[in-house]
This record gives C-alpha cells, sequence and structure tokens, in this order.
C-alpha cells in the first residue's frame, strides 16, 4: 500500500536528520516524502545550522542529495507552504493523503526559537495524523524494541492499535505496554476493561504487557528503556497527562535523557 509521508524541513541540520530518518525507516517503493519548506518566511539570523541560501537554492540542494540517499522506488516531491503554519499542514494532509508526519524536534530558523515543542505540540493536538518526532541524536536505525505508554484510562479505537499494529509489523519490532504509576498497578474495572480491549487489538503482533511503580514519569520511562534497550516510544494522543509529562515536562536533567535519542511516534484516536 502506498505511503504518503509529510517532512516539514527548514534546510537545518536537524531537519536534514529528520528526512534521511524518514526515507530510512520507509524504504518501501512507492513511498511519497513530501519535503514541507517555506520560500517566503522570514528565516532567524545567527543560527550555524543553517545555510545562507535563498530557499529554493536550499530547496533544490536537499533534493539532489536525497535523491542518491533514497531506495528505489521512493519519491520525493516538493510542497510549499505560504501561510499560517498549523493552517497548511492541516491542508497538506488532507489534500495529500498524509499518513505520517515527520518532524524535527527543533525548528530554530522558521520559528525563531531554540526549542519548537510549542509547534510540536499544535501539530500533535490540532492535526488529526500520527506523528513522528526525530531527537538530535537518533541514529535512524529500525527500531527492534518498541514501547508503548498508556494509563488504560480511556478505550483504544482501532484505527489508533491499526497504526500500532502496522508500525510494528513492518519494522519486526517487539511492542513493550508499559503502564506507569506512582502508587501500583492496581487497576479499576473501567482501567482492567480497557486493558484488556488493548490486548485482543493487539493479539496479532509480539507484545508483552509491564509497569513501573514509585517512580516519576519520565525518571519510570528512562528506567524501562535502559533495561529494554528500547529504540521508540509511542504515545496516544488522546493521553494529554502521559504526553505533557513524557515530551514537554521532563525532569530529567542527565546526559542520558531519552529525548536526546529515542523517537516518539505519536497516535491519534
Amino acid at each position: 500500500m502506498m505511503k504518503h509521508i509529510l517532512i516539514p524541513v527548514d534546510f537545518s541540520e536537524q531537519s536534514w536528520q529528520a528526512a534521511l530518518c524518514a526515507l530510512n525507516l520507509y524504504k518501501n517503493a512507492g513511498v511519497r516524502f513530501y519535503l514541507f519548506f517555506s520560500e517566503e518566511h522570514d528565516y532567524c539570523k545567527g543560527d550555524s545550522d543553517v545555510i545562507t541560501q535563498a530557499p529554493l537554492v536550499r530547496l533544490s540542494s536537499w533534493v539532489k542529495k536525497l535523491e542518491l540517499k533514497k531506495a528505489s522506488g521512493q519519491v520525493l516531491i516538493p510542497l510549499k507552504w505560504e501561510g499560517e503554519f498549523i493552517a497548511d499542514v492541516r491542508s497538506a494532509v488532507s489534500e495529500n493523503q498524509i499518513d505520517l508526519i515527520v518532524m524535527s524536534t527543533r525548528y530554530p530558523n522558521i520559528f525563531c526559537e531554540e526549542l519548537s515543542d510549542s509547534h510540536v505540540r499544535h501539530i500533535i493536538a490540532r492535526v488529526k495524523c500520527p506523528v513522528l518526532i526525530v531527537p538530535r541524536d537518533f541514529s535512524c536505525f529500525t527500531p527492534q524494541q518498541v514501547v508503548l505508554l498508556t494509563d488504560y484510562n480511556f478505550k483504544h479505537r482501532t484505527e489508533a492499535t491499526n497504526h500500532i499494529k502496522e508500525f510494528v509489523n513492518r519494522t519486526r519490532a517487539h511492542l513493550n505496554v508499559l503502564q506507569l504509576s506512582k502508587k501500583g498497578n492496581a487497576l479499576t474495572t473501567a482501567q482492567q476493561a480497557n486493558k484488556s480491549i488493548l490486548k485482543g487489538a493487539l493479539d496479532s503482533i509480539q507484545h508483552s504487557f509491564h509497569f513501573v511503580i514509585q517512580k516519576t514519569m519520565d525518571e519510570a520511562l528512562q528506567f524501562f528503556i535502559d533495561v529494554q534497550q528500547v529504540d521508540m516510544v509511542i504515545l496516544f494522543a488522546k493521553n494529554i497527562n502521559l504526553s505533557e509529562n513524557i515530551l514537554f515536562s521532563p525532569s530529567l536533567q542527565t546526559e542520558m535523557d531519552y529525548h536526546k535519542n529515542i523517537p516518539f511516534l505519536i497516535v491519534h484516536e
């Protein structure tokens, strides 16, 4: 089945890494990669990652270099945005039947910010499309151990679980379903029912259930990543509590912070 992948680019080293990772993770013939760029947007000055060339010159250079990197049958398509970023992302997703958005954690020259987590957050909240967030130190290999975070507080719908199964099947990874809890792993009747539904939905793929207690959410995730050698984290966009604590409010300040080298896949219900 053909896939359509949108890659917002700002011609920095960060978005180049995201583009390479997209090509590497989706090597199938027929996959279309849309390089989502702005020709007229005012770029911030003084960023060492940004080549001081006109956007169309940079785009041409990127396309030539990516053509040498792509697999046979992969297709690169430049796609210009001209208005409000989120509105144009929505239009691009709708008009081009986008299956996935791949983006870096950082867009310093488009958004004039050191960290663009607010824009990542807006895409997650306002664009109903799976998002793969590529961190700055991710080395673009196919993941073998994937962890899905959930608190079982809502019923997982077929659309979201199908996205997860498709990704796990294609990469042949093992899916670890992880509950993070400060008080224990005891579930309410409703949570237990939601867990059973999720277990049934994942029955066709390799998976296992786990829990970590008595740690902050980000400490628990870091612990599990270290123990299980996790390569990727999956979150449900609907689970605001987990995404806020894990993606946008980390308390860890160590050099081994998972934000630096673990990609996140965000799926919508």
